[in-house]
């Protein structure tokens, strides 16, 4: 393996950089040592089904992204996703006082699960930016 980082282990390192994590902390994230996560980082060491399964479920990454840089990064179908944003949207809503139609509310909750999963936001984060432009 070369440390010419462009397969895996820049998607690593993207994932860390963006979650704002050290290598010592994502190493303790997927339950192995700081040496083992570097040498996952640097390609010079294979990355595991269970440590490539752990980071995909711990941040939000699908598995197709982390193993092959194909496919969609985030997971969009994910039912917690889901659900988390139609908690976000309906309580953005009712904390404003605003008196949407269903079926915007509808639309608001697909636009916010598809910015959460594009982006990595949060779908409270998404859906209070959301309301902040109404």
């Amino acid at each position: 393996m070369s440390t010419n980082l462009s397969g895996i282990g820049l998607r690593l390192r993207e994932i860390r950089k963006k979650n704002d994590l050290t290598q010592p902390v994502m190493a303790a994230a997927i339950d192995v040592s700081d040496r083992t996560y570097k040498y996952y980082e640097q390609e010079k060491r294979e990355l595991p089904a269970l440590a490539a399964v752990k980071i995909s479920e711990g941040f939000g990454v699908t598995l197709e992204w982390l193993l092959t840089g194909r496919g969609k990064v985030h997971k969009s179908d994910d039912p917690e996703l889901a659900e988390a944003c139609a908690i976000a949207v309906l309580s953005e809503a009712y904390g404003r006082g605003t008196n949407l139609p269903i079926d915007k509310l509808a639309k608001i909750i697909g636009f916010v699960a598809a910015q959460s999963a594009q982006t990595g936001e949060t779908p409270a984060q998404v859906a209070s930016h959301y309301f902040d432009t109404l």
